[in-house]
C-alpha cells in the first residue's frame, strides 16, 4: 500500500501520476533504501521537512542507475498531489534553494502550461549554485539554468517531461500577457535610457569582456544580415531583368508570328505558297517562271516528234485526203489510188518504205 497513488489524486494528462515517471526507474525508488525508510507515510508538510535537506539534484547515478533523493521526493509528491498553495509555498521559498527546485520539477511534470512559465520565470533571477548528481560524477550548475531547462528541454534528471508550446505561441493566443521582462531591464532603463545596446556599448568601453564579446556577435550579426539582404536585392534585381528580357522576346515573337498571319492569309487568297526558312511566304514571280519553262519544255517536245501526233493537224490532212478520195468517187475512178498515196506519205515521213501497188 506504500506504492498506491492517493485515492482522491486526480489524473495528470489522463493517467495515473506516478505514471509520468518510467517504469523502470519507479521500481528502482520503490526498491530503494531511502524510499523504504524515510518516504514512509509522508504528508506535504513531511516532504517539504525531507527537501530541506536535500544536498543535490538529479536522476539515477552508479552502475546500478540507483535513484537519488530529490528523484524519490518527487515521486512521493507524485503519489500525494500536494494542493496548489502547498506548491506555490515551495516555489516562492527562498531561503532553500533545493525546496524550490522541487517545486519547480513537480510543477513542470503536472502544471498547466501557462501555470508553468508564470511559476518558474521568477526563477531566472536566482542566481544561486545548486549541485547536480550525474550517472558518473558531479557538476554545478544553477538555479537560472535550472530553471532554463526545465522550460528548453524535453528531458531533464532522465525523465521525459510532458510537451511544453512555445512562449510566443502562449502570447498570441492570450494565455499570458506579454514576453518575459528580464531583471536587467530597470538598470538599463536607468543608465541608459532604455537602449540595450547604448549600455552594452558603455560596458565594452569600461572593460568589460563579456559585453566586448555581445557587441562584437552583435556586429557580426548585423553584417550577416546585411549581406543577405544585399544578395536577396540582387537575386531579385536579376529575376526581374530576366523577367523584362523574356518579356521583349515574347513580343518580338508575337509580332513575327502576327506578320506570318499575314503573310499566310494573303497566299491563301492567291492559292500559292512558297518556303523560306520558318515563314511560308507568297511568291508570284516564281510562279510565272514556272509556267515559262513547262511552255518551252512543250514546244521542244513538239520539234522532236513533229507534227505527227498532232491532232489537229493530223485531221486537217486526212480530210484533205477524203476530200480528194471523195472528189474521185464522185468521179468513179481512183479512190484506192488516193489511199496509198496518203499512206506513202506517211510512211515517208517516219522514214519507211512506200507500199507496193497492187
Amino acid at each position: 500500500m506504500a506504492n498506491v497513488t492517493d485515492p482522491l489524486a486526480r489524473t495528470v494528462h489522463g493517467k495515473d501520476p506516478q505514471n509520468l515517471i518510467e517504469y523502470i526507474t519507479r521500481q528502482k525508488i520503490y526498491d530503494s533504501i531511502y524510499w523504504k525508510e524515510e518516504c514512509f507515510g509522508l504528508s506535504a508538510s513531511d516532504v517539504a521537512t525531507k527537501a530541506v535537506e536535500l544536498k543535490a539534484l538529479g536522476g539515477s547515478y552508479g552502475a546500478n542507475n540507483k535513484p537519488t533523493r530529490f528523484l524519490c521526493l518527487t515521486l512521493k509528491l507524485l503519489q500525494i498531489q500536494p494542493e496548489e498553495g502547498i506548491l506555490e509555498e515551495f516555489l516562492m521559498n527562498e531561503d532553500f534553494k533545493y525546496v524550490r527546485a522541487l517545486g519547480a520539477f513537480y510543477l513542470r511534470l503536472t502544471g498547466r502550461p501557462a501555470e508553468i512559465y508564470e511559476q518558474i520565470d521568477p526563477m531566472y533571477n536566482d542566481f544561486r549554485k545548486l549541485r547536480f548528481r550525474t550517472p558518473t560524477g558531479w557538476k554545478i550548475t544553477h538555479v537560472d539554468e535550472f530553471a532554463d531547462e526545465l522550460l528548453t528541454s524535453d528531458r531533464y534528471c532522465g525523465i521525459a517531461l510532458p510537451h511544453l508550446p512555445k512562449r510566443d505561441v502562449l502570447v498570441s493566443a492570450g494565455y499570458l500577457d506579454g514576453p518575459r521582462r528580464s531583471a536587467l531591464t530597470p538598470l538599463m532603463e536607468e543608465q541608459s535610457g532604455g537602449d540595450a545596446e547604448r549600455f552594452l556599448e558603455k560596458l565594452a568601453e569600461n572593460g568589460n569582456a563579456a559585453a566586448v564579446v555581445a557587441m562584437s556577435e552583435r556586429r557580426k550579426r548585423k553584417r550577416e544580415a546585411e549581406e543577405k539582404e544585399r544578395s536577396f536585392r540582387e537575386q531579385v534585381g536579376g529575376r526581374e531583368s530576366s523577367r523584362d528580357g523574356r518579356r521583349h522576346e515574347d513580343e518580338s515573337d508575337r509580332s513575327s508570328r502576327a506578320r506570318r498571319d499575314d503573310r499566310l492569309r494573303v497566299g491563301d487568297r492567291d492559292g500559292y505558297y512558297s518556303q523560306d526558312g520558318d515563314e511560308r511566304t507568297y511568291d508570284r514571280d516564281e510562279r510565272h517562271q514556272s509556267s515559262g519553262t513547262d511552255k518551252r519544255k512543250k514546244e521542244k517536245k513538239d520539234k522532236k516528234y513533229g507534227s505527227l501526233f498532232k491532232k489537229s493537224s493530223s485531221k486537217s490532212e486526212k480530210d484533205q485526203y477524203k476530200s480528194k478520195g471523195s472528189k474521185s468517187d464522185e468521179g468513179g475512178d481512183g479512190n484506192g489510188a488516193e489511199d496509198i498515196d496518203y499512206w506513202n506519205a506517211e510512211r515517208a515521213k517516219l522514214g519507211l518504205k512506200p507500199l507496193k501497188e497492187g
